[in-house]
This record gives C-alpha cells, structure tokens and sequence, in this order.
C-alpha cells in the first residue's frame, strides 16, 4: 500500500480502545481495501466519530471510553515506507532511523521499500551487531561502529548490477501495518486504522470478524474469567523493560489506565561510552581488550543476560497464556537473550511473537505503556493518504518545459587505474591473499606502477604504499612472498624504508632482509638496517623493558631519599624553618623529574602514592 505524495494527512489517535469499542462503532465498520480502486459511491456521513466519543465518555463505568486528551496534530506520513507517526516525536524518530534511510537507499536504487518486520530478519542475519538508529530517542544495538554503517552493510550483501536486474517494476509496495474500515459515523474522507499486529487473521476469517471476537464482555466477572493478557519486552544498549499487560483497562485512574500484571525494567552498564556499540560487537569485531571497562562490561552482559532469562522464567506462566508478545532487540545478540536460547520460555518459531511496527525510544516502564497506548488506539487517517497499488508503476514520462542540460561524458577508466584501484584498496585493508589472487589472475606484478602517476608520485607502488601508512604485516607480505622490489624510488627520489613511519614497519623490512638472505636485494641502497631476527627483536623489547622498568625504581627511589632528608631536616615545632632547605628539596625534585617523560612522570606518582597507602596500611595492622 502506498501514500499519495501530495496528500496531507492528518492523523489523529482515538479515545477508544480496541479490545472495548463501542457496539455502535462495532456495527458500522466495514473494512476496506486499497489494492484497487474503489468504484462504489462513499459512505455519507450521518453522524461523526467525535460525537460518539463524547456522548460515550460522559459514563465513567463504561471501561471503552477512557477519557483522555485526543492528540491530535498535523503529520505527514512517509511515502518511502508508508509509515504514519501520531506525533511530531515519532515522525521525526522515524525519519532519523535506519529503518527509513535503508528503505530510501533501496528506492534510489530502484527497488521497493521493505516493511519493518523484513527489515529488522534481515538485521539479524548480518553476522555482526550494529549501532541504532541515528534518533537520540531511539535506541538500538549496532553491529558496526557506525550508524552509517548498518545500512552499508545490508545493501553491500548485493551488487548494483544485480540490484538492477532483481527490480521489478510490477512489485508490490509495502504491506499496511494496519487493518483499514471505513463508517458512516466519519466523513467521508476519514478511514479508521488499527494495528494488525494485535489481530493476526486466520484463513477463512476477515479482520472484522477478528476484532469482534477479541472485545471484552462489559460485565465479565474477572475472578471466573481470567482477563487476556499480552507481553512486551524491549532490550538494547543495556536497558531492559518488560510487562505483563492486562487486556483490561482500569476506568478508576482515566490518567494511567495501563494495567500492569507484572512489570520489571533495569539497567547494566554494557555500551562503549563516545565510540558506540556493545562490547561484545566490538570483540567480534576488532579483537578482545583487555582493559578495566572492557572487563566490566562483559561481566554486566553476561550479567544481564541471566537476570533477564531469570525474569522470563519467573513470568513463565503468563507468557504461556499471553495473546501476543511484542519484542524489541534488534540485533542478534539481543534477540537471542529473548528468544530461541536453550530452554528458552518464548520459542523462535513462536506465532505470537512479533516486532512493534513503529519507532520507540529508550526501553523504560514508561515507554513501554506510551507502546502499548498506541497499539491499542484506534486512529483516524484520511483516506487520501492510501493510494492504489498502481500507483507503483513507473510515472509517464513528460517533456520539460525548459531543456535540460546533458550531463558531460564521465571520463572512463584505462586498466590501469582500474588495477591501480583494486591494489590500493587491498593494500590499505591489508588483505595479502586477495591481493596475491588479483596480481596472479591479471597477470600483474608485485611493483606494478600506479596511474595516474601525478596522483600516486608519493607512492608509486604497493611497498611504498604500504610503508607509508605503517603496514608492518603487508610490508612483510610483499618483500617476501611477492618479491616486491624495496630499492624502487619515488618521484621524490626515496624507498620505500625511507617512508617507514614506525618501527614495526622497519622491523618489517630488517627481518625480509634476514629471511631472503643478502643477495637477494642490493639492501644498502634500498636503505634497510643490517638485518634482524625474531629472537632478536623480542630479546630487544625485553631489555628495553627492563632498562624502564629500572629507570623508574631508580627515579622512585631517589625521589624516596629526597623527602626522607626534607623530613631530616625539619625543626622542632616552634621554631622556624629555614626555607632554604625547602627550595633546595623542592628544586631536587624537579630536577629529578624533569628528564624524565610525561608517561614516565606519571608512572612515578601513581607508584609514589601506591607505597604511601602500602605505608598507611602497614602502620594500622601495627597498631
């Protein structure tokens, strides 16, 4: 079903509830559908939905008319995945997603938009987990250290050519998040919309049919008759809010009239603070660190995990007899805490467990009760904003009033800046076995010259690509498996050792000039030091970090002495003390700590005040 570009929709979310509406509304509702288009004349107006409302919210024991203020503002719905917001918030969390931005990717590229529930199976099939939506509202798990990235990695999954060939221009639009009636108590310009995610429609059975089956009886007895229940739970960066929702509003509290039958939510520090993303995304990722955070962070998601399966454990009952379960835990990581883990209370397979069809912010109690409002508020949409579904097709093509310039010819690429292309790009990512196929297959060797040559005058070739930007296992892959020639010079007259920028890059070299032996290359004039072993570098570190670590006992210890003699030469109380001996302890120190590096200088303090404390320690256990 798609929108109607021009048309301005004016949303507005009901005060009935859906498992309460009225007989009246009941008995006048009849679905509509826009697949095609409608020949039949309109409904007339006899009577107005408002009218109802308000006739029916004057009766404070009637559970269906919930008296609230209707929210009512002006939103345009999104043409590109036919989602319709119930306030300014919304709309705006909507057009910030990456939901929204995946969808507008996919119509430049010429295909259709996909519906949230595709959207959020094809997140999960990534093999990492990715950043939430760009909304500072909306929350979710990324899988990359982007936003940005999420999107790029699902339309990377296929290429242009066949994202292309795969379009179609009879394809369905998106599927309507909502079942669509029409009444003669609304205009006839007004269609009334409710979520089908609450009433999933079996075969042999219509959405009217449906929703009539599923009202509360007026005068049922709660105590014979357990009330309907339904479950959400939303889970992402560390936050956790879940609910047992009665089905049954509470007429005495018109302000809250959400019934919860359990509720629980809390919080665990699992997210990277300024770089975004879990932690275990990032282990994935990059590799496991090891620093205090990291740590910490493992253990609260591992922590958080049990505590959240304990609950669903603990809520077993209610689970079991819930009519629907709405999750949101994008990503695989979340969702698997919920869902489909050994044992688990809610099953993969599950028919009940669905996704909430809008965007919602941070996982709180509250937040969970504004979800569950407004999947149970009917809401009043113009019928305008539907459109048929062949609107899809492609639009007749118009002559221009005023003539369009002609885009100038792109500049085509001669081979070798398309070789040249492909090797930088490997080179950079350092992937040394695609770059070895690419030479192999094309025929090219390891000191192919890149063009366009004013372009690449720094770095002519791969080595000296790969020395530039401090790739010490590429520069090694290249010296010595691809026989690449460290002698070549640039247009500037300097190896590839002389644009080394650290020394593992050197290291690099020295050990290929170990390794190949010294007639391989004439080494002295490609610049390279005599060459080096592995043992030897390690020995190397080693000793370096022993003179360090001596260095600083020795800074440590004379420091130790120059405050002992201060303390030496202090007078008795009441006298005065010569302040000659201070500028002299305090100038000593100084001249102590000012050969020495910042990091050196620190390590010293944090030491210096680690055996305070020791002393401080000491001296109690004494007493």
């Amino acid at each position: 079903m798609m929108v109607n570009a021009g048309s301005n929709i004016a949303s507005r979310t009901s005060l009935f509830y859906v498992y309460s509406l009225p007989e009246t509304l009941l008995s006048s509702l009849e679905p509509i559908s826009f697949e095609i288009a409608d020949s039949g004349s309109e409904p007339v107006a006899s009577n107005s939905l408002e009218s109802l409302t308000q006739a029916n919210a004057s009766s404070a024991s009637d559970p269906s008319t919930v008296s609230s203020e209707s929210t009512m503002g002006s939103v345009t719905q999104c043409n590109t995945c036919n989602y319709s917001g119930t306030s300014p918030d919304d709309q705006r969390g909507h057009y910030k997603s990456d939901y929204h931005k995946f969808n507008v990717k996919r119509k430049v590229l010429g295909l259709t938009a996909v519906g949230l529930p595709t959207f959020e199976s094809m997140l999960e099939e990534l093999d990492d987990s990715i950043s939430g939506s760009g909304s500072s509202d909306s929350e979710t798990d990324p899988l990359s250290d982007s936003a940005a990235d999420k999107v790029s990695n699902l339309l990377a999954r296929t290429t242009l050519d066949t994202i292309l060939e795969d379009a179609d221009d009879d394809a369905q639009p998106v599927r309507s998040p909502f079942h669509i009636f029409q009444s003669n108590l609304l205009s006839p310009e007004d269609v009334l919309v409710i979520y089908s995610a609450l009433f999933p429609v079996p075969e042999k059975s219509t959405p009217l049919e449906v929703i009539k089956g599923r009202q509360l009886a007026p005068g049922r007895n709660a105590e014979t008759t357990p009330t309907p229940v339904s479950a959400i739970f939303m889970l992402g960066g560390g936050h956790f809010a879940g609910a047992i929702i009665s089905h049954a509003l509470n007429p005495q509290n018109r302000t809250d009239p959400v019934v919860f039958v359990e509720h629980k939510t809390f919080h665990r520090y699992t997210t990277r603070r300024k770089q975004g993303g879990a932690q275990s995304a990032s282990d994935n990722a990059h590799g496991k660190a090891h620093s205090a955070g990291s740590n910490l962070r493992r253990y609260n998601e591992a922590a958080l995990e049990k505590e959240v399966r304990e609950l669903l454990d603990q809520w077993k009952s209610y689970i079991d007899r819930a009519e629907n379960i709405f999750i949101r835990a994008n990503g695989r990581q979340n969702r698997k805490i919920l869902v489909g883990y050994e044992g688990a209370v809610i099953g993969s397979k599950d028919k009940r467990v669905k996704g909430i069809p809008f965007t919602t912010r941070r996982a709180t109690g509250s937040e969970v009760k504004r979800v569950w409002l407004e999947l149970t508020r009917p809401k009043v949409m113009k019928k305008d904003a539907f459109a048929p579904a062949k609107s899809m097709s492609k639009p007749k093509e118009t002559v221009p009033s005023t003539p369009i310039k002609e885009p100038e010819p792109v500049k085509e690429l001669s081979p070798e800046e398309l070789h040249t292309s492909q090797i930088v790009a490997f080179v950079k990512k350092s992937r040394t076995n695609p770059l070895s196929t690419y030479l192999e297959s094309n025929h090219l060797s390891s000191d192919f010259r890149f063009e366009p040559a004013d372009q690449y005058h720094h770095t002519p070739t791969a080595l000296h690509l790969a020395a530039s930007l401090s790739l010490a296992r590429m520069v090694g892959f290249l010296v010595v498996t691809l026989s690449a020639n460290p002698t070549l010079r640039n247009d500037e007259g300097r190896t590839a050792w002389e644009l080394s920028g650290d020394r593992a890059t050197r290291d690099a070299f020295r050990l290929a000039r170990a390794e190949l032996g010294e007639q391989k290359w004439n080494w002295t004039e490609s610049g390279v030091n005599s060459a080096i072993t592995k043992d030897e570098i390690v020995a190397r570190d080693t000793r370096e970090k022993e003179n360090a670590a001596r260095e600083r006992a020795e800074a440590v210890k004379k420091l130790e002495r120059g405050e002992l003699a201060v303390k030496q030469n202090a007078v008795p109380s009441g006298a005065r003390k010569l302040a000659s001996s201070i500028v002299t302890s305090v100038g000593q120190e100084q001249q102590l700590l000012s050969g020495l590096s910042p990091e050196a200088r620190m390590r010293i303090e944090r030491e210096r005040r680690a055996r305070a404390v020791e002393a401080r320690l000491k001296a109690q256990q004494q007493k």
